[in-house]
């Protein structure tokens, strides 16, 4: 089993074809099918995907994920009664039969991610195992076929570890606080005296740190929270889930300058977390600290 795997988006986690590919591996190998097959695999965005509905099904939204099968299976049965079907779609330069096209909309699946607990890595596994078994004659249109899809579902990701999803180690609140109330020592804060420490989490599961850096002149003063984001964007990271801030003499919630960077290229659901050292820290979601943002989202613009 291969994947074809295209993406024209530059926020995709590292390694994630890889890892799809064994999880569409993994599928083929529950259904029992023998034959060689491969798929295509896009990840896309959100108006992609509402076009394709809209054009294809009539459903005029985007959706999580979109798969579209090849092979005509009789009512009842699936792939792995079905290998003389299989066999039509035969390509002779992949030297495997195509067993259809999947979509899934990037945007959506981090929405999930974020609602259900779990990495991105893990929403986006999963929704290629759910597409998977759609394209080997699965469905869930009454509680017996959902049933039934949803243990091959778990069947096939059984496999998964916690580090393939990059869950060995989830950050915490209070691991991230713990990083920034660590960087303290590190600030430049003559004229200020308060020092500030921030961690910022990204998508992909690393964590940059910053400091505020004071200057005599005042204006050329940079924050600990846009000392983070302006180190994670010159490594290419350009998705963040979260940052925590500590002060050394008052709780260090983000200026409104830092507050517009964060926005620039928050996921949906960012928080902030906020605190002075040895007094613990509050959380609130960016959007609240920030309820009227313009960011690219408002503007239209994809980063």
């Amino acid at each position: 089993m291969t994947i074809e795997f295209y993406t024209e988006r530059t926020d995709v986690p590292v390694g994630l074809e890889e890892l799809l590919e064994k999880v569409a591996r993994s599928c083929v190998q529950e259904e029992g099918v023998r034959i060689p097959v491969y798929a295509a695999l896009q990840i896309i965005g959100d108006e992609e995907i509402h076009r394709v509905n809209r054009e294809t099904r009539g459903v005029d939204r985007p959706t999580d994920v979109l798969s579209f099968p090849t092979v005509n299976y009789p009512a009842g049965t699936t792939a792995r009664a079905n290998e003389k079907r299989i066999r039509r779609e035969f390509d002779p330069e992949a030297r495997a039969s195509f067993i259809g096209d999947i979509l899934i909309s990037l945007p959506r699946a981090r929405e999930q991610a974020e609602e259900y607990g779990h990495s991105l890595r893990r929403e986006i596994c999963y929704l290629t195992a759910h597409a998977m078994f759609h394209l080997m004659g699965y469905d869930h249109m009454n509680d017996e076929e959902k049933a039934q899809m949803r243990a091959m579902e778990e069947k096939a990701l059984r496999f998964l570890a916690p580090r393939d999803c990059g869950e060995e180690d989830m950050m915490t609140d209070e691991k991230l606080y713990a990083m920034a109330e660590g960087m303290l020592e590190k600030a430049y804060c003559p004229y200020s005296k308060c020092q500030v420490g921030a961690a910022l989490l990204c998508e992909d599961g690393t964590v940059i740190t910053g400091v505020n850096v004071e200057n005599a002149s005042y204006g050329a003063t940079i924050c600990a929270e846009r000392s983070a984001v302006f180190a994670a964007v010159s490594q290419g990271k350009r998705r963040f889930v979260k940052v925590a801030v500590a002060g050394s003499s008052w709780v260090a919630w983000p200026c409104g300058m830092c507050l517009q960077v964060l926005a620039e290229f928050a996921l949906p659901g960012f928080e902030v977390i906020a605190g002075e050292k040895d007094k613990g820290f509050f959380k609130r979601p960016l959007r609240e600290l920030l309820p009227m943002t313009v960011g690219p989202q408002e503007m239209k613009v994809e980063i």
